[in-house]
């Protein structure tokens, strides 16, 4: 399949995460919340009906297109998810405690595990041979060594790509005047790094292609994350080329996306390899109501190794907006994007299955 690539180019960005408060940033922004910011400034740009049109047309049973999560960058060397693994199907393959602190590989190396290989038998090594894999970002990132020469000056200098950061700020009492400090997360990119995504076309349309990147191109005004009143998220965006993955015909894919499954697609859970669960929440950005929360959806994460399902594009788009009691009515829905993107890979047999 093939898929339009765009870079986010920008250093600081609070990219929430929920429950845990504004302390902390993380390092990549989801699918769903990409999606419901796109909505956000299509309603605000060409009005809410706009905005209807484009989410309703998603919502069909074929949808025109589908969108990856933004996922770090260095440079050129674009990072992807490290696909999950059973620990059932690694039983035979040397143990390495750093194994669970690598949340992201680069292509080439993401390549070898779509190939079936599992990230033991990637992993670096210094038994008597040379060590064709890196390690960066204090273990969270593997690259092929292939690639340290694209990476920017920078991160081959620190071995970092990005850094989370707490910033001190103070809220005065409007009462007592009193003052009490308190922190704000902030995730910095080095120069030359950023974010990537993807969008893969299942009906290119060019009125439809053309709507998307106006409201990229407004997106990138606005700012991206939380806290942009206080200048985070400031950045472009900008399309950057194409790029071929594997087709998710077979009987297993990696999702480069947050996944919410329709009813008839559990089977993909049942016959999943590995997957993880996570509650996204958050609140409302509304003209009607600015601070309510929205309700929480149940998503499966990037990285989710499951099973075939009976549609190219699975999932669903959902509508999140507030029912709990005294909720004020907003008179509009507030979409969540679970639907996935979907990248074929093999897999090893277990041994159950050998």
């Amino acid at each position: 399949m093939q898929l339009d690539l765009w870079y986010i180019n920008g250093t600081s960005f609070h990219l929430g995460r929920h429950g845990l408060g504004e302390e902390e940033s993380g390092e990549h922004l989801g699918s769903d919340s990409l999606f419901a910011a796109l909505v956000a400034r299509l309603a605000e740009a060409r009005g809410a009906d706009a905005a209807e049109r484009f989410v309703q047309a998603m919502r069909s049973d074929s949808p025109p297109f589908v969108l990856s999560s933004a996922f770090p960058r260095a440079g050129d060397v674009r990072l992807f998810p490290t696909p999950l693994e059973s620990p059932e199907l690694d039983s035979d393959a040397p143990k390495h405690k750093d194994l669970k602190k690598c949340k992201f590989v680069s292509r080439a190396v993401f390549n070898a595990l779509l190939a079936g290989k599992s990230l033991a038998q990637v992993f670096p090594s210094q038994e008597g041979r040379a060590v064709e894999k890196v390690l960066f970002q204090n273990g969270k990132v593997l690259l092929d060594q292939s690639e340290v020469g694209a990476l920017p000056q920078s991160v081959r200098r620190d071995e970092k790509i990005w850094t989370i950061e707490k910033r001190p700020r103070v809220v005065v009492g409007r009462v007592a005047s009193n003052s009490q400090i308190y922190h704000t997360g902030r995730t910095v990119f080095q120069e030359g790094c950023g974010l990537w995504f993807a969008v893969r076309w299942l009906t290119r349309e060019d009125a439809l292609a053309q709507t998307l990147a106006a409201a990229l191109a407004d997106l990138a005004q606005a700012g991206i994350g939380g806290k942009r009143n206080v200048g985070f998220g400031h950045c472009t965006i900008e399309r950057r080329g194409t790029d071929e993955l594997p087709d998710a015909d077979g009987a297993a894919w990696v999702s480069l996306s947050r996944y919410l499954p329709r009813q008839d697609e559990m089977d993909a859970l049942r016959n999943g390899r590995a997957y993880a669960i996570q509650s996204v929440g958050g609140w409302v950005q509304s003209p009607v109501a600015k601070s309510e929360r929205r309700r929480a959806v149940r998503m499966i994460v990037e990285g989710s190794v499951l099973g075939r399902v009976p549609r190219v594009a699975p999932g669903q788009i959902v509508d999140v907006r507030p029912v709990y009691p005294n909720a004020p009515s907003l008179g509009h829905p507030v979409w969540r994007n679970g639907l996935a993107f979907a990248v074929g890979m093999q897999t090893r047999a277990s041994p159950k299955e050998a």
